[in-house]
């Protein structure tokens, strides 16, 4: 799960509302509203501003991108990344410290389904990728444009019914470097790391998804800025887990593979094809006919596809166990090196010759 938070911009959110129409118009979505169009969202967040300069930040831009695995793990479901979305902007507000809710905020998200190289990724900056090419797989994300200031609507609503006697909004910056505040003109802040761990433990509460140590955010921070003493037992803990995973998942998938005498893939298939088209004739809709061939076939495939990425990943955790212990077990035998004195001359005991020495 990627997570990132970045400026918007001190005018109309206009322009990257346009730009994020590239692939389709329209089908913004927000905490209760589903199909927006996009001069409906600009309506909402470009008015929702009080006591900014015209130079300071009117909103900013979130980006939610699952992985390919946690994709997987929801079939790329748009109503399960929705819901998704709208459980992670709860935590967004929370972690302001303020006690306040996304209802108070102001905020619209849209799906994407590709994404480019540019110019932040690693393979550009070494060349061995070109700028603008399309990045292959499943690149399903979400961009989330919120108001720097709180729902003026609710805060108006909240003062009006002395539920607060705040004399201004809230103005909530997520870049801001205070986190967790509770003295002097700023109170509370916005701790980002905390807010990219609270994302990810939202999506794997919500679709049990069962996230390995590696595909963290608290191991790829480490492994990033961490010094070698925490890396070296970050790796311990990877290894560890992932050779029990290993031996875990190993035995059930030789059991599961056919539970039943005769049972295939190809039966599944020819099972599920069926009744899809049984249940089309039975309701005599013959021009449905066709449809359930193609809903069938394709719900075959996205299982299959599903299948041989739970199996690539199943792989790639044991190479991965099996390369962390080699290494765990090289940097052992590295710091016992230090232990064992060589003898050489210099450092051998001087015997008297009679010198006096």
């Amino acid at each position: 799960m990627m997570t990132k938070i970045g400026g918007g911009g001190s005018g109309s959110c206009g322009g990257l509302v346009e730009y994020l129409e590239k692939e389709q118009a329209g089908l913004w979505f927000g905490q209760h509203r589903e199909q927006l169009a996009g001069h409906e969202v600009v309506a909402e967040i470009d008015p929702n501003k009080r006591n900014l300069g015209r130079e300071d930040t009117k909103y900013y831009q979130v980006i939610l991108a699952p992985s390919q695995a946690e994709l997987a793990h929801i079939g790329a479901d748009p109503q399960k990344l929705q819901a998704f979305t709208r459980a992670t902007m709860e935590q967004y507000a929370q972690n302001f410290g303020k006690g306040i809710e996304s209802k108070d905020l102001v905020w619209f998200a849209k799906i994407e389904h590709s994404r480019s190289f540019d110019h932040t990724d690693r393979a550009v900056q070494l060349g061995e990728q070109q700028k603008g090419v399309a990045k292959r797989g499943d690149q399903t994300h979400i961009h989330v444009i919120v108001s720097r200031t709180e729902n003026l609507r609710a805060y108006t609503e909240g003062k009006k019914n002395e539920l607060h006697e705040r004399k201004n909004p809230y103005h909530l910056s997520p870049l801001t470097n205070h986190k967790a505040t509770t003295k002097g003109p700023v109170v509370g802040g916005f701790e980002r790391n905390s807010f990219s761990q609270r994302a990810e433990q939202t999506f794997d509460q919500a679709f049990t998804y069962e996230r390995s140590l590696t595909e963290s955010f608290r191991f790829l921070h480490c492994m990033k800025y961490g010094d070698e003493q925490a890396k070296g037992e970050m790796q311990r803990q990877a290894a560890e887990q992932a050779q029990k995973r290993a031996q875990r998942h190993e035995p059930s998938q030789r059991v599961e593979m056919y539970p039943q005498p005769g049972k295939t893939p190809e039966n599944e298939f020819t099972d599920d094809l069926r009744a899809s088209l049984n249940k089309a004739y039975q309701q005599k809709d013959v021009n449905d006919l066709g449809a359930a061939l193609a809903s069938a076939q394709a719900e075959r495939e996205r299982q299959r596809v599903a299948q041989e990425q739970q199996a690539e990943e199943a792989r790639k955790q044991a190479l991965e166990a099996t390369k962390l212990a080699e290494q765990q077990k090289m940097a052992q035998q590295q710091q016992r090196l230090p232990q064992k004195i060589e003898q050489k001359p210099e450092n051998s005991p001087r015997i008297s010759r009679g010198l006096g020495l």
